[in-house]
């Protein structure tokens, strides 16, 4: 940066003069210039001060001033909440939310997701650190009571912000689908419900969360449904959605064994789409016995045959085969430390019931599903674990054996490309991951009525989207989208005060910082809006609380 000082003469003949600070800065192989502030009002001992500041850093700045007339203060984190908007802006997100004061708030809610995982009372104290007012541009103050009021007008709007975003992506062929479920600690929130608790929470309710995605793994919606909801009985929302919402035609939806079953098919077939998934092993097993496969047939490489105009590709994995034998060795291993320790108390206290300790060694055989080929036995008070080796030829035989199944003609998917389509729904089961336990974390849920609830879900989903963003720019630095944004947020916005003036300016960043925003093709603005807003909680800390 430096001082320039311009003088111009109107035709009237009186003399104008200037004084700018500007920055020169190179834009491919180009030098360009930019005013930074318009310092022409400025006094002129303060406007050497600078000059003699900007020409030589390591001379006293208060050589011309006094210490009262100038101070460098530090406002708040810029950097990470201006990359955040970015993305946001780029994705097509924001155009999609529009311009209104919920769809700001929505956007707050977004970022501060990614910035920090908690409460709306949470994001609403992220203002104490995070120049979000300036960055998203609101000019009207709000509390929590607004954010919970903008969950809502998330979930009224779902359908034409999930729309808008469609729109801007690319065709696509192929939607996986998949379902998980998020257990909560409460039990008023009004989509909470007992049902198969895939986070082995017992006596905790759940809601169940469905996500459909693209080929490219891009999320396109997500939806929440009764705790008590089957997987099967969320499928068929997701057909309408792409044949009425959406206005898909011959997709094939990819999903997995649990979620396509024959009344799935058939309503794939009513609107006209296809679909590829696997078998579970009782499915298998039918195959075998009606003679259509043996077990000879799987080998490493694909094969496949053609039943009543479905194709099924089969092969067995033997690396998948070698693990699952290891498992089940270690699990054996760990029964057995069970009843050996078991064994040790019927020692020790004679008045141990051997008979309960069999039952609690049965407990146990089954939690690490080795109940089937492995027997307890009681002998003079001991425990005895046998194993039944036919069942467990029998048991060992198809592991590692997979079939997959699709309505597609081979013309037009060849084998390899159902069974690599498949290995991708691997995708959305990362996006789970990352929503349920990885930095974005959909639970605690912290709201109680449905609206609110898939509200929460939407603004999960779109902080997604710009996670994945994030991860893929950043992925050669081998950095987590969280250590990148911990890195910018250290960017502040600083103010040059100067008697009763002040300029705002966002420095230049460091080496580490720079690559970051490289790789994301974004350059910081030298100087922003600020907007002051009151952001307030109406909730107040309570006085007997802990420390």
């Amino acid at each position: 940066m430096y001082i320039s000082r311009n003088t111009s003469k109107h035709k009237s003949g009186k003399v104008y003069h200037s004084v700018l600070l500007r920055e020169s800065y190179r834009e491919g192989t180009k030098v360009k210039k930019r005013t930074i502030a318009n310092l022409s009002a400025f006094p002129e001992s303060l406007i050497n001060a600078m000059e003699i500041t900007l020409k030589n850093p390591n001379q006293a700045m208060l050589s011309n001033s006094s210490s009262s007339d100038f101070e460098l203060v530090q406002g708040k984190s810029i950097g990470s909440v201006l990359v955040l908007s970015t993305i946001a802006q780029r994705l097509g997100i924001v155009d999609a939310l529009g311009s209104s004061f919920h769809a700001k708030l929505a956007l707050w809610l977004i970022i501060s997701r990614i910035i920090e995982q908690g409460s709306r009372l949470s994001a609403i104290r992220l203002n104490t650190h995070y120049d979000l007012t300036s960055v998203i541009g609101l000019k009207r103050g709000f509390d929590e009571n607004n954010l919970y009021d903008s969950l809502h007008w998330l979930s009224e709007h779902q359908e034409k912000i999930e729309n808008a975003l469609f729109k801007k992506s690319q065709t696509s062929k192929f939607y996986w689908y998949d379902v998980t479920s998020s257990y909560l600690e409460g039990c008023y929130n009004q989509l909470a419900a007992f049902g198969y608790n895939r986070d082995k929470k017992k006596r905790k309710r759940i809601i169940v969360v469905g996500l459909l995605c693209q080929e490219n793994g891009n999320p396109v919606s997500i939806e929440g449904f009764k705790g008590n909801t089957q997987d099967t009985q969320t499928f068929e929302s997701q057909l309408i959605k792409l044949k009425n919402r959406f206005a898909c035609e011959s997709v094939t939806i990819v999903s997995d064994r649990g979620l396509i079953r024959k009344k799935q098919k058939l309503l794939l077939k009513e609107y006209g789409f296809n679909y590829v998934t696997a078998l579970s092993m009782p499915e298998v097993l039918s195959l075998i016995n009606a003679g259509l496969i043996s077990r000879k047939d799987f080998i490493h490489d694909l094969r496949s045959f053609s039943k009543d105009g479905v194709r099924y590709i089969y092969r067995c994995n033997s690396e998948r085969a070698l693990e699952t034998q290891r498992q089940r060795e270690e699990r054996l291993e760990t029964a057995q430390r069970k009843a050996d320790q078991e064994n040790e108390k019927l020692r020790n206290n004679p008045k141990i019931s051997s008979y309960l300790a069999k039952n609690r060694i049965q407990k146990v055989l089954k939690k690490l599903c080795v109940f089937e080929w492995v027997n307890v036995n009681i002998e003079k008070r001991q425990l005895i674990l046998s194993i039944d080796e036919q069942k467990l030829k029998e048991k060992a035989s198809f592991d590692g054996c997979y079939v997959w199944t699709t309505d597609r003609e081979e013309s037009e998917l060849s084998d390899r490309e159902v069974y690599d389509q498949y290995k991708n729904l691997k995708y959305v089961e990362d996006d789970f991951r990352t929503f349920k336990t990885n930095f974005l974390e959909i639970r605690p849920v912290f709201v109680r009525t449905e609206d609110s609830t898939r509200g929460h879900l939407l603004v999960t989903m779109l902080a997604h989207m710009i996670v994945r963003e994030l991860r893929k720019a950043w992925e050669p630095f081998n950095l987590s989208v969280e250590e990148g944004l911990r890195e910018l947020s250290f960017v502040c916005r600083h103010f040059l005060k100067l008697g009763e003036r002040k300029i705002n300016c966002i420095p230049t960043t460091n080496a580490h910082a720079s690559l970051l925003l490289d790789a994301l093709k974004i350059k910081l603005p030298k100087t922003l809006e600020e907007i002051d807003v009151p952001v307030v909680t109406r909730r107040k800390i309570r006085k007997n609380a802990c420390h």
